[in-house]
């Protein structure tokens, strides 16, 4: 389906794409977006998960974890991971099709391996980045569909950190006009966003807080040979190790103005100086994992609980992602943060496992119609503000060979 018989369209069905810092598999949402004279309306159709091959997540943590990777390694993932997300969309448009729904459009925000919002000093330019893998145009050429994606860089280039890149698509897909929504997303990474009532002064917010899910994975990998904490029961069992815990807290993200972080600080070399730690003091291994998970809820708590404190309307925060099956995680935010009641996102009629892909078809329609999304990062922002995303449309059928190949 190429780009003029869809650009023009009021209503559009898209398919969202997302595979998160976890590296676990692809997420696809499927998502129907009305424009009128009223504004924009969003409906969500569906989701579902495919697991990527052992060897396949192996290769993409191998890129994103390592301090030398080759330019072969790079185009090579780059590919596969294009082919996947690509063959994986193919099969599932079909599976759709085969239920009376058309999809018009992909948008993939693809794997991230690299995020540095830190700026550094280069040819006498202060410079700063992020790389998303997962060939557009090979996601494109197996659908047959127009693919938007690498939503990131158009907001680097403006001088922010191209995260949290999901704030106003979550805002069109969650705000609400009477009450204020406090969401938080628990992937690898944790991140919140905050969306005030209509009339109320407070401004819309969205940053990281710090880990996820990703730091107590690679502890349990490592330590217990297991891939996850399921539901959080080796951190229970544990004991908080307070010296432990508060050379984690001193890490200079939580005292910087960062507004994003990744596997690069709360990956594989803070695992491996926990690990460390516990040799050289002979800590349990539980109480390692323990202490990992409290830096997870301590991070979120420190990040919301201003916001619960001025805002007195909000009642409930609502979790999303993977973290909130933890139940460590939601049995202590509920301690941390009292005055609010933990929910699942569930409750506002999105599957919440589907969020993020859905929030990803919500910027692929706005690329497509050239409307740069609402925004929180920095002052920048507020003079240019991006249109996130670029337009990989699939390869013309050549018709005229079709019907002499029909013919012999």
């Amino acid at each position: 389906m190429c780009l003029p018989r869809i650009v023009n369209r009021k209503q559009l069905t898209l398919l969202g794409l997302n595979s998160g810092t976890s590296a676990d598999g692809l997420d696809m949402a499927v998502v129907k977006i009305r424009r009128s004279t009223r504004g924009v309306s969003v409906k969500y159709v569906e989701g579902c998960e495919r697991k990527f091959s052992s060897a396949l997540r192996d290769q993409v943590h191998q890129v994103a974890d390592s301090d030398v990777v080759t330019l072969e390694d790079v185009i090579e993932l780059d590919n596969l991971l294009g082919e996947f997300f690509g063959r994986t969309a193919k099969s599932y448009l079909k599976q759709m099709e085969r239920r009376g729904v058309e999809v018009d459009m992909v948008a993939s925000h693809g794997q991230t391996v690299r995020h540095r919002p830190k700026k550094v000093r280069r040819l006498g330019k202060w410079i700063h980045g992020t790389m998303q893998l997962g060939s557009l145009d090979r996601i494109a050429a197996a659908t047959g569909r127009v693919t938007v994606g690498d939503f990131r860089q158009a907001d680097i280039a403006v001088g922010n950190e191209g995260a949290p890149i999901t704030t106003g698509a979550m805002q069109r897909l969650f705000a609400d006009k009477q009450h204020s929504r406090l969401m938080v997303n628990i992937g690898g990474m944790a991140n919140y966003f905050y969306f005030p009532a209509k009339d109320s002064p407070l401004k819309m917010s969205a940053a990281d807080c710090g880990p996820g899910n990703s730091l107590c994975d690679l502890l349990s990998s490592r330590l217990f040979s297991q891939p996850h904490d399921s539901a959080g029961r080796i951190a229970t069992s544990g004991h908080v190790n307070d010296e432990l815990l508060a050379l984690l807290t001193a890490d200079d993200f939580f005292s910087g103005r960062m507004v994003s972080t990744g596997r690069e600080r709360f990956g594989v070399a803070m695992a491996e100086s926990i690990i460390a730690f516990g040799r050289w003091y002979r800590a349990e291994k539980a109480d390692l994992m323990r202490t990992a998970a409290e830096l997870t809820v301590w991070s979120v708590a420190r990040k919301l609980r201003p916001m619960a404190r001025r805002d007195h309307t909000l009642t409930n925060l609502y979790l999303t992602g993977g973290g909130r099956r933890n139940i460590f995680f939601v049995r202590r935010l509920g301690q941390l943060l009292p005055e609010l009641t933990i929910r699942s996102a569930d409750e506002l009629g999105l599957d919440a496992d589907f969020i993020e892909a859905a929030a990803y078809a919500v910027m692929g329609e706005a690329c497509l119609r050239g409307e740069a999304l609402p925004a929180k990062t920095n002052k920048q922002a507020s003079r240019t503000r991006p249109v996130l995303g670029r337009i990989a449309q699939p390869p013309h059928r050549d018709v005229r060979m079709s019907a002499i190949r029909r013919k012999g």
